[in-house]
């Protein structure tokens, strides 16, 4: 099962750890990260997102 079966509807809301994971490539979930931009990406699925996880991505570890 992958993650455009586990999505119900049309808009999703990314936290942040999806944009964590999406910008570190991390590799258990790099293939499902990929087929969810890629589906943003054609038009499929539109996404939110809340300034505080933007806030959290900014930080450096």
């Amino acid at each position: 099962m992958g993650i455009l079966d586990a999505i119900q509807g049309t808009k999703v809301y990314l936290d942040t750890n999806i944009w964590i994971y999406a910008l570190e490539g991390h590799p258990a979930f790099v293939q499902d990260l990929t087929q969810l931009f890629q589906s943003i990406d054609q038009g499929n699925l539109s996404v939110v997102t809340s300034e505080l996880s933007l806030a959290e991505v900014l930080i450096k570890p």
